[in-house]
């Protein structure tokens, strides 16, 4: 009857312990698959900078976005004679804002920070883009998109203690910052 006992206690243990692995895979992949969909939203970015495709970088805005923003053709033009070399290389991350509903996600949001290395240039790179939004399918896509040179980013760094973003004063389109 003891032996019962011990192997019962072993047998509930090693299951309690098993679900805690369990939960704990389940949020690393629900972590890393944020991780890829920054960097997804991010490569798509580059891929149009790369191949001076305004018409790729202005499709991944949202409906909204296009609506709101003032001449974003101008703005994405700039932007591709501003963008200089080839993407070398990008890191970084984002922070979401999720709205959950009875378990299924309604709203999804990303605001990256990255840098990215080119050939020519290295930026810092700030996007706010809306993966989801289950009501109205018209704010899903970016809203805005900025890149800095490394050199002033820095610069306003070792001034301020911060760099002050242009797009969070700005609304909806494409900034950018250098000298």
């Amino acid at each position: 009857m003891k032996k019962i006992k011990v192997v019962l206690c072993c047998m509930i243990l090693c299951m309690n312990l098993g679900g805690c692995m369990k939960r704990g895979d389940r949020i690393s992949k629900w972590i890393g698959s944020e991780q890829d969909m920054s960097d997804q939203i991010m490569e798509e970015i580059v891929t149009a900078l790369d191949a001076r495709d305004a018409d790729a970088l202005k499709e991944q805005f949202s409906e909204e976005a296009l609506g709101e923003a003032t001449d974003l053709d101008q703005q994405i033009a700039d932007l591709m004679n501003f963008y200089q070399g080839k993407k070398q290389s990008f890191e970084g991350d984002a922070s979401s804002d999720t709205l959950t509903k009875y378990g299924e996600d309604v709203e999804k949001s990303f605001i990256g920070y990255y840098t990215l290395v080119t050939d020519k240039e290295t930026y810092q790179v700030m996007y706010d883009y809306k993966v989801i939004d289950k009501k109205n399918r018209d704010k899903e896509g970016m809203y805005q998109l900025e890149l800095v040179t490394q050199e002033i980013y820095n610069k306003q760094v070792e001034e301020n203690g911060t760099y002050r973003w242009i797009a969070s004063d700005e609304g909806s389109g494409v900034y950018m910052k250098g000298e």
